[in-house]
């Protein structure tokens, strides 16, 4: 069932739905609002509180845009919301299992990269999550971020060159350690 379906059967009382709708988006919601709490908990509390917000406004939604769209756009203004609530001067990112003394291993280049996700600084993580990560197109991101489609495609570019020059040193570190070994 789509998600416009849904969201009639819902109008109309469907719990059931509801949840087939929660289940249908939760994760990547989830995954999203971990980029700013770098909480798995907290990121978990913040999608709740965006199907919440989604449902408490469930009878005025126009399908003006894309409901994924409506949704992230909701779970960035609570995680900025967050953010504020708590002081936090840095967002950190996806994933809370890194740690400065990471193994360079090459059985580890999947967590070598997202450890360089994670020191982009937030406006281009965020992208790169949103883009690779989630599957979004340019223009849903410039919908959900608020910024021009031009301004998604710089940071895309921006960030892929910063990965590059961080992942291109990793591979002289591995190389290194390999020599040492």
């Amino acid at each position: 069932m789509d998600d416009k379906e849904l969201i009639e059967r819902i109008r109309n009382g469907d719990e059931d739905c509801f949840v087939e709708f929660v289940n249908k988006h939760k994760n990547k919601l989830v995954m999203f609002c971990y980029t700013y709490t770098k909480d798995i908990n907290e990121a978990e509390d913040l999608s709740q509180e965006v199907f919440i917000k989604f449902y408490q406004n469930l009878r005025s939604f126009r399908f003006e845009c894309s409901i994924s769209t409506y949704l992230f756009r909701i779970a960035r203004n609570l995680s900025i919301d967050y953010i504020r609530r708590k002081r936090i001067k840095q967002v950190f990112g996806l994933f809370d299992v890194l740690k400065d003394d990471f193994d360079y291993d090459k059985t580890d280049e999947r967590i070598f990269v997202r450890k360089c996700i994670l020191e982009l600084p937030e406006n281009l993580r965020t992208i790169i999550v949103l883009y690779y990560y989630i599957g979004f197109k340019e223009s849903e991101i410039s919908n959900i971020l608020n910024i021009s489609p031009k301004a998604v495609e710089g940071r895309i570019y921006r960030a892929k060159q910063k990965l590059k020059k961080e992942l291109e040193k990793g591979e002289v570190l591995i190389c290194k350690e390999e020599r040492m070994n």
